[in-house]
């Protein structure tokens, strides 16, 4: 077998638009097959391949017969634009015949690997497209082709003519070369234009395009009445009797009827198959789910505001959204409400964009904004906190209300990079950091955040490691009375060793931890080695104190945590009241129905209940009353920032809430004698930090469990 390859795409492309039943599809299309293939002659007798090759490509033969046979016996033919061997781009199995030229022919073959690289994840659907168009394609060439001599004998015979005619599936217009008037037609041709046969002939067929006039008629027939043009291939806007039009493809050749010729015009419906194109290239290019574009797309157009900005000087902005928490509603509420979720969330995104800006989901709960020809450098900044407020409120979806929020990073070119790689990576270092700040929130990419986000990606991977691995570790931070100064209970808090790190505080993996669902089974880690302590204290004859136990979001949304938690306190033979779980404010103004019935049951069992980092930033006053609280725990940041601002009168005003209710208030994190002396003043029962007790191993802890003890708080 000798082979010669095309030179270039454009050859592969002028010989498949001589492919009749390729000729339907867009030029896009057909420039991607063009690139997954290759031309190939083969000389008589050459064999293409033995049964039992391994399939790696299908054929369209362009020129010459090819034989299908099987232990030399010949089972078929294969003549021009017809297919073989088509399990080629499906899967590699063996091939199930032997196929050689009969004469010198020329193929192209469409290589697996590239056709599936051009059409990614729908390639399947493109070859069984191209399977079926091939099967129908044959039977329109017959008429041309292989039915002349019918014709010939049905000239003179209008019923014997208008059967051949009627045997085709397109429609089939008999046309008179000297003055381009219409002599026969088809019922395929009568039912979609819509008009009876004896008013469509006599007419010219240019009459029924609204895109060509009888000059261009003229111009494609004149080259095949001179035998200039073999045949003449060309699209057209067709008009029905209604005023409807509908996309064809016009096939045209000049027969020989007996002793007169006749132009033969067959004309393809292409409102299915541009349907099915549409179709097909919807999918490559948006998310089936909330009908965004998607990460090709997405790509597409960052690359054509590269070279916009290129050319008119200007900036363009990508932001990257990620959801906080979303995996908890779909571990929890199920993937339908998180799906819906994701639907109501492109919705609201999309009403806040200009025309010329674009929002994609990527996957996930990622979602890609660009902002192209940015002429107010801080417009990225006020969308991010338009986007942050729009996002606030509740979602309604069935029976829940589902409170969203974003964390979202901002890269700006060129300052932040040249190519959609490094913007990419840009934006995401950036949405990192806003998810260290406290998530829903928004930060803009620092050159610094490159390797802050590789540490973080690499702790990430290591997460899974350090719990088969045991490797954390837990302290415990005493918390005193305000007014005796005697410790009355103990926060537990969680810290890993890392091997190469050294100890890493909370803040720096929980967040991986959530993304990666892993929350749940750290939890039970905790749960199971206070136990184990609880049992190592009573062994030494010491008494344990009350203890206060952070609960993350993913333990609040598992409705299996109250029986979880009760099994806990059953075994540790803990007294009532010894146990108080701590949930951030963030988490628990989102809870549904389904949560308050579990913080109910949580108190029911003894239980306590504390609302942590609360400031009065989220919640309403309503809200904590309607939650079965025992006490509030002051925000860090406000008891940090004691004496600037208005915190102290914040701080004031959480303290007379928790009067107001019969709540304990809790002040973590005093680091200074003012500080500790004026929550004193303030009327704040418990004061927990370094000043009064940096967080200890257990085994530090027996001299405080052997000292007197005041009743929690």
């Amino acid at each position: 077998m000798s082979e010669e390859f095309a030179t270039s795409v454009s050859e592969n492309l002028e010989q498949l638009k001589n492919v009749d039943f390729l000729s339907f599809f867009s030029e896009e299309t057909l420039e991607k097959l063009a690139r997954s293939s290759r031309i190939v002659t083969l000389e008589p007798y050459d064999v293409l391949f033995e049964e039992g090759d391994i399939a790696d490509a299908m054929y369209i033969i362009l020129s010459g017969e090819m034989l299908v046979y099987k232990k030399n016996k010949v089972i078929a033919r294969r003549g021009p634009s017809e297919y073989i061997g088509e399990m080629g781009l499906i899967e590699s199995e063996p091939r199930s015949a032997s196929i050689r030229a009969e004469m010198k022919s020329q193929l192209l073959q469409i290589t697996e690997k590239k056709f599936q690289e051009e059409f990614a994840a729908h390639s399947q659907s493109l070859f069984a497209l191209l399977k079926t168009l091939s099967q129908r394609a044959r039977k329109d060439l017959d008429v041309i082709d292989g039915m002349n001599a019918e014709l010939i004998l049905a000239k003179g015979n209008a019923e014997q003519l208008s059967q051949v005619l009627d045997d085709t599936t397109n429609e089939i217009y008999i046309i008179d070369p000297k003055d381009y008037k219409i002599t026969q037609i088809n019922s395929v041709a009568s039912l979609n234009i819509g008009y009876r046969k004896e008013n469509i002939q006599g007419r010219g067929l240019y009459e029924f395009w609204e895109d060509h006039s009888r000059l261009e008629f003229d111009e494609y027939a004149e080259k095949l009445i001179s035998g200039k043009k073999m045949i003449q291939v060309f699209e057209a806007f067709q008009k029905r009797r209604d005023g409807t039009v509908y996309p064809v493809k016009v096939k045209m050749k000049l027969i020989t009827l007996r002793d007169d010729s006749a132009l033969v015009a067959i004309v393809r419906d292409l409102t299915e198959f541009r349907q099915m194109e549409s179709k097909m290239k919807r999918m490559a290019f948006f998310d089936p789910l909330t009908n965004l574009p998607n990460r090709n797309m997405i790509n597409d157009r960052i690359q054509l505001a590269l070279a916009h900005s290129d050319r008119n000087k200007q900036k363009f902005a990508l932001l990257f959204l990620d959801m906080d928490d979303f995996k908890t509603v779909n571990d929890t509420l199920g993937h339908s409400v998180g799906d819906e979720l994701l639907k109501q969330v492109a919705k609201r995104l999309t009403g806040l964009l200009r025309g010329e800006d674009t929002v994609a989901r990527i996957g996930g709960d990622e979602f890609v904004v660009l902002l192209s020809g940015l002429k107010d450098g801080n417009y990225s900044t006020v969308l991010a906190e338009r986007i942050i407020e729009t996002l606030k409120p509740a979602f309604k979806i069935d029976e829940h209300e589902i409170y969203s929020s974003f964390s979202i990073g901002i890269a700006v070119y060129p300052n932040d990079g040249l190519d959609v790689e490094t913007l990419y990576k840009n934006a995401d270092a950036a949405m990192y950091r806003a998810k260290v700040q406290g998530k829903n929130t928004y930060f803009m990419h620092d050159p610094e955040m490159l390797s802050v986000a590789q540490k973080r990606f690499d702790l990430k991977n290591d997460l899974h490691k350090a719990l088969e691995e045991d490797a954390f570790v837990l302290n415990y931070q005493p918390r005193v009375d305000s007014e005796t100064g005697i410790c009355n209970s103990l926060e537990v808090l969680l810290r890993w060793n890392h091997p190469e790190k050294g100890l890493i505080l909370p803040g720096d993996f929980i967040p991986f931890a959530e993304e990666k669902g892993l929350m749940l089974p750290i939890g039970d880690w905790v749960f199971e080695n206070i136990q184990k302590q609880i049992a190592a204290w009573k062994k030494e004859g010491l008494s344990p104190l009350p203890l206060a136990i952070n609960l993350s979001n993913s333990q609040l949304m598992n409705p299996k945590f109250s029986q979880a938690l009760d099994k806990f306190i059953s075994k540790s033979g803990l007294l009532s009241g010894f146990v108080k779980v701590e949930i951030s404010e963030t988490n628990l103004v989102k809870t549904s129905a389904e949560q308050k019935k579990q913080l109910n049951e949580i108190r029911e069992m003894g239980a306590k209940i504390a609302l942590d980092n609360f400031s009065m930033g989220l919640s309403s006053l309503n809200t904590l009353a309607t939650l079965p609280l025992n006490s509030l725990n002051i925000d860090r940041g406000l008891v940090n920032g004691l004496f600037t601002g208005f915190n102290k009168t914040i701080t004031k005003t959480i303290i007379n809430v928790g009067k107001s209710l019969d709540l304990t208030t809790t002040a973590p994190g005093v680091e200074t004698e003012e500080q500790k002396d004026l929550l004193c003043k303030l009327g704040c029962d418990v004061i927990q930090g370094n000043i009064i007790e940096k967080p200890l191993l257990s085994e530090n802890l027996a001299p405080i469990l052997n000292k007197p003890q005041s009743k929690d708080k």
